[in-house]
Formats: C-alpha cells, structure tokens, sequence
C-alpha cells in the first residue's frame, strides 16, 4: 500500500513540476462519507511538501471530525471568505485569496459543493476549474454519487435525486483518480463509533443511506468507475527506460478473468514492468443487463487486477478485437495475454474468431493462456 502510494504521488508530483499552462487534477473518489477522502488527500499532501513542493490548503471540511482536524496539522491555510445571506454568514473558499497566492498544489475539499449566493461560481468544480486554468495544480476530494453519469444507477439503488453534481469530463479529464475504500462493515463500524456523525444523526443514517446493500453498491459503483478513470493520463515514461507492456484481455467469464489476472500478475513480476488489465464491455455486459452475482464477480476481479497493481481500463464496444487493438496502440503494449481454457471453450463463449483476429494483427506478440481452471 505504501509503495504503491509512492508510486502515485510522485507520479502526480512529476506532472505538476512540469511547465504548462493548465494546473493538473488529482481526484480522491470515495463510496460514501468517512471512507477517508480527506485524510488520504492531506496525508498525500504532507509527503509532497516534504518534497518540497508547495502545497496550500484552500479549502478542507472536516465535518467536526478530529482525525481530519489533525492532518491538517501544519499545512497553511488559505483563511475562507464569510458571504452574507439572509441575515446568515456563510463560509467559503476564497478563490480570489487562493488564486493570489498561486502555490504549486492546492488542496480544495468537497468538490460537488454549491457555493453561497454573491460568489463567483455557483460550483465549487467551476472554481476549481479556473484555479487549473491559472497553472495551479488541485487535489480534491468528492463521493461517487455526486457524477453526473451515475445517476440513473444512484436514484435506482437509493430512490434519492442527488442535487449537488460534478460533470463527469471532469474526472475524466483528470491526471489522477485514486480510489479511497473502506470495507462496508467497518464504515458501518465508524458511524456507530460517532466518528463520522453525531449519534443521532448516525442512527438515522445507518437506516437510510448507510445501509449495507446500498454501501455495497455504491462501493461497486466507485470501484468501478476508478477503474474505468485509470490509466488515461498516467505520466509518460522516459523512452529510453521502456520496457515490455503486458496486458491482460479479460473475459466476460468470472473464472477465467481471475485466472488471467492472476497470470498476467506473474509474469509482469517476472519481467519487472506495468501492466494493463483490458475490459471491453458490450451493451449485453452493462450491470443493468447482468445478475447481481455476475455484477459482483466482475467488481471483484477488477479490485483484484488493481491491488496485484494493474491499471484497469475499459472500453465500451460491440467491436471486442478492434476496441483491444485501439488500446494496444495507444498503451504501447508489447504482449497481449488471452486465455483459452480447456473445459470451457472461451472462443465459443466469448466470440469465435477473436484469437485468430488477434493473431493476424502486428506489432505486438500474443500469448494465449492455456490452463486448467481447477488447478489455476
């Protein structure tokens, strides 16, 4: 977890350093609150520093909760700007200050928020837009259910309309998503501890939006929708350091994408170089159109692909081969690993022809994965 932490931040510091006109954005996406967005972003920022980047806090809410208040520790921070509203004050980001002081990284909470009436934006997304349009790199923190994309599936699981949203070009057009997660029970654990929400607004939550099967597809939701964000702006690599890519063409099959994954792991070991987990979904994958055990075996294996360090990208296709060799060119991939296994027949299954097609292509070698699922 620690190296791979590494591995991120100074991936996201290497952008940052970078001349360029456009700050970068680095996203902290969560399933729910209290997963630990805003500790994981200040702990990230602390390490920076220590880099001796300049990194300033332009906004963090900490919802009263004292782990937060404490990483913020000895970070400076930009002080809020109070608006005026109906004989109520309201505090805010000060974008202007923020803007002024022009640091390296900012760091600016709660991304979804609507600002208080009288301020420039209306969102605080649109804030951080002109912060990154002014060369100041942003680390920013949201909940899954605040994109826009997802919210048919949100309002399906949850019947709750979510007012507060963030396009998803976006997190798309993001240097960095990093997933924050938390296994269900133990949020659950740390709502009823208080160290999410007061007591009675806990119990109140636990038996709203806090409950365990909602968690649960929330927290698909997010993990998915990392994966889907991942590896679209990783930080290019030095051409005369390059070494092989594999990537792993998985299935639709639970049992034989495990055991690719698994395979795939292997081998970039062996050969000490990143690697790719590649899904191509079709219209007849889509979670609407898939049983909830086939849903969760596919959430599974992509957080499997992801903690053995693969970058998981998906595309969505009917064209299965062309939607691989798009990608195989534009990662730079250098072996491609495919699995027949001998009991199931995954040409048949998946689409005839797929390996052959991939056999006829050039400019990267192919691996066809034979193995016996049992004993994988």
């Amino acid at each position: 977890m620690t190296d791979d932490r590494g591995r991120r931040a100074d991936e996201f510091l290497a952008l940052t350093r970078r001349e360029s006109a456009k700050g970068k954005l680095k996203v902290y996406l969560g399933m729910a609150a209290g997963v630990g967005k805003t500790v994981r972003m200040l702990d990230d920022a602390h390490a920076m520093r220590r880099q001796g980047i300049d990194v300033v806090v332009g906004y963090v809410e900490p919802h009263g909760r004292a782990e937060t208040l404490a990483r913020v520790g000895d970070l400076e921070v930009i002080p809020r700007a109070s608006r005026h509203y109906k004989d109520v004050v309201i505090e805010e980001m000060d974008l202007d200050a923020c803007l002024k002081r022009k640091p390296d990284v900012l760091v600016v909470d709660e991304l979804p928020h609507t600002n208080a009436p009288g301020s420039r934006h209306e969102k605080r997304w649109q804030d951080v837009e002109e912060i990154l349009g002014a060369g100041v790199s942003v680390m920013t923190a949201m909940n899954v259910q605040h994109l826009e994309g997802v919210q048919d599936i949100v309002r399906s699981a949850t019947g709750i309309d979510i007012r507060e949203r963030v396009p998803d070009r976006i997190v798309r057009e993001a240097a960095t998503v990093i997933l924050v997660d938390l296994p269900v029970p133990e949020l659950q654990e740390r709502l009823k501890q208080g160290k999410i929400y007061p007591p009675e607004q806990a119990r109140r939550a636990l038996d709203n939006f806090f409950r365990a099967e909602l968690l649960v597809k929330l927290r698909e939701l997010a993990l998915l929708q990392t994966a889907d964000y991942s590896g679209r702006h990783a930080a290019p690599e030095d051409e005369s350091t390059l070494t092989p890519r594999i990537a792993v063409a998985l299935p639709f099959e639970p049992a034989i994408a495990r055991a690719l994954i698994l395979r795939g792991s292997r081998l970039a070991g062996r050969m000490n170089t990143r690697w790719l987990a590649l899904y191509v979904r079709r219209r007849r994958d889509h979670a609407g159109n898939m049983s909830a055990e086939q849903h969760r075996l596919l959430t599974e294996n992509v957080q499997l692909a992801m903690s053995l360090g693969a970058s998981v990208v998906m595309r969505e296709s009917e064209d299965v081969v062309g939607a691989l060799l798009d990608t195989i060119r534009e990662e730079k991939v250098s072996l491609l690993v495919v699995g027949r296994a001998s009991r199931h027949g995954l040409l048949g299954r998946v689409s005839p022809g797929i390996v052959q097609r991939l056999q006829e292509a050039k400019g990267f070698d192919l691996l066809i994965a034979d193995f016996d699922l049992e004993g994988e």
